[in-house]
């Protein structure tokens, strides 16, 4: 069961600090916003893209806009963490300060930092003060907020320069890598045509069973799963870039029925692709209004 202790949102920002005592696994899902999530106490294990983090109390992890991401229970169930989205747009004074966009930030910055025990009550109040900002809004909270997302992505430049306690993403290089590599590529490059996992062992000379097995421990992610996340992605595209139908595009991603599209578009979005259509579309006849101003 979840308890939040508090919860905020604003234009451009949401923020929340909540607690789990039992099992709970969130299914893999991305966003366009920046994510941050601080653990105050308790374990949880994090995927992000391809990698596993574990986080602890004092882990603080930031995820770049579109990375595919869960977190899971460990062996320990209780946590207490604070959970932070940044839509990076609305905070371009933030980017004129760090001297570069905030999307660029959480991509260089992407991954898991365990912030030294001297400084994690720092942090943590600073997160605490963007949530009383959020939810009281009192005059001038926008900017405040603003520079207090400056000094978040300071301090975080600082401890990684000073404790070198960031963790990269694993970068592939052994020849089992490589070969993970290509298959996620050539999976990648027939979206249309979903080949199966049969398909895939025959195209690579590897035993189905070996082949599953191997690709799970690589990636995280099934040989189906890794394909319908992408399928999803890329319909997604489609969506907003083009005018061709549902149905069209449902072929196009590699779903044969229009049922199944839907069921595994929401599966990973929470919502239709024609609800996702329609917002994209009323966001973006919102900009031009804007711009037209």
């Amino acid at each position: 069961m979840k308890k939040i202790i508090y919860k905020g949102m604003m234009d451009g920002l949401a923020i929340d600090r909540s607690v789990r005592e039992q099992k709970y696994d969130m299914i893999k899902h991305w966003h366009p916003e920046c994510e941050v999530q601080y653990y105050v106490e308790g374990h949880r294990s994090f995927f992000a893209d391809e990698d596993t983090f574990h986080a602890q109390g004092g882990s603080l992890i930031m995820i770049k806009p579109h990375s595919v991401h869960h977190t899971y229970s460990s062996k320990e169930r209780y946590h207490d963490r604070i959970l932070l989205l940044i839509e990076a747009d609305k905070f371009k004074e933030a980017s004129l300060f760090l001297g570069q966009d905030l999307n660029t930030f959480f991509e260089q910055y992407h991954g898991m930092t365990q912030i030294p025990s001297e400084q994690q009550a720092a942090v943590h109040l600073l997160l605490k003060n963007i949530a009383d900002e959020v939810i009281e809004k009192k005059q001038g909270y926008q900017q405040l907020i603003s520079v207090k997302l400056i000094e978040l992505c300071l301090l975080m430049q600082r401890i990684q320069d000073r404790h070198q306690t960031h963790t990269h993403i694993k970068t592939s290089g052994t020849t089992s890598d490589v070969r993970i590599d290509q298959i996620k590529q050539y999976i990648r490059d027939h979206l249309a045509a979903k080949p199966s996992v049969h398909q895939i062992a025959e195209m690579f000379y590897v035993d189905k069973s070996y082949l599953c097995r191997i690709f799970k421990k690589a990636t995280g992610y099934t040989i189906t799963e890794y394909s319908n996340i992408y399928r999803v992605k890329e319909a997604q595209r489609l969506l907003e870039d083009t005018d061709l139908s549902l149905a069209h595009i449902a072929g196009l991603t590699g779903f044969n029925h229009i049922t199944y599209f839907n069921r595994v578009f929401n599966k990973y979005t929470e919502t239709s692709p024609l609800q996702y259509r329609k917002k994209k579309i009323s966001y973006k006849e919102s900009l031009r209004e804007k711009n037209n101003l």
